[in-house]
């Protein structure tokens, strides 16, 4: 004799594609009145909220598409299966990811709009989402030691180069900028930052720095990222030797939401 089991924890397979629509495959929707349920982290309002219809798939399952129109603020969004009229539900665990339409993308457009689907470090299912207009995309990170400096190419989304272009080291909980040259040409740009431009002084703590890129002269700084891939979180993934100079320790570093920075420590 057969018998079915059913899943007492709902899990979800996606499905992502680079438009920025997300289908969710949840095993463990047996409620007709089931939804699935979106809820940006730290959000209070209802537009932090998302309830998405789950209809039958077969194979037990049911399916819920939140299609790329939908506008989803930037954050990361928990996933939730509601049955019974429940007003969050139970969360999802994560089932077999599909990302392979986020790899090299390069969009058309001036607004960028990135969903993810990514574990969470507890185990669930929730989705990264950066919405940006305009848009700095990091490309090559480079290194010359023999300047005790980095290099910088990327592309612009929504902004070219124009007169007066600079790229900015701004100093994260503090007042202080640095500004270098920008080359390149239309939406393509690059810049090399010596660490000691930084560190005018011995380090005595660690130091962050955030890169910006002002098209521009007369232009706001666009904050340089790098989202167009399938990756939700850099900041231990992509891990840069570490340069010493005669007043600190450098490297570069992507934080926990992708964005560009340099870390300066101590030398010694």
């Amino acid at each position: 004799m057969t018998t079915s089991i059913e899943r007492l924890t709902p899990q979800a397979d996606c499905i992502a594609d680079a438009a920025g629509g997300i289908t969710f495959d949840v095993a463990g929707a047996g409620a007709p009145d089931a939804v699935l349920v979106l809820k940006r982290r730290g959000g209070k309002g209802a537009a932090d909220e998302l309830r998405l219809p789950l209809t039958p798939s077969g194979n037990g399952s049911s399916r819920a598409v939140l299609p790329s129109t939908v506008e989803l603020a930037e954050g990361r969004w928990d996933t939730y299966l509601s049955q019974g009229g429940t007003e969050t539900g139970d969360a999802i665990e994560p089932g077999i990811r599909d990302l392979r339409a986020l790899v090299d993308q390069a969009p058309e457009t001036g607004r960028i709009a990135v969903r993810v689907p990514y574990p969470t470090a507890d185990g669930r299912l929730a989705v990264r989402c950066w919405v940006r207009a305009p848009h700095a995309e990091a490309g090559p990170i480079g290194l010359a030691p023999e300047q005790g400096a980095m290099t910088v190419d990327g592309v612009l989304y929504g902004a070219e180069l124009g007169v007066g272009a600079v790229a900015e080291a701004r100093l994260r909980s503090g007042d202080r900028v640095h500004e270098v040259p920008v080359t390149g040409e239309g939406r393509a740009f690059g810049f090399t930052l010596p660490y000691g431009l930084l560190a005018g002084q011995p380090v005595a703590k660690e130091q962050l720095w955030e890169l910006w890129l002002r098209p521009s002269a007369d232009a706001a700084g666009i904050r340089i990222s790098r989202i167009l891939d399938d990756v939700w979180d850099r900041k231990s993934i992509f891990v840069y030797p570490e340069q010493t100079t005669d007043t600190c320790v450098a490297a570069p570093c992507y934080t926990g939401d992708n964005d560009l920075c340099v870390r300066l420590t101590a030398a010694g």
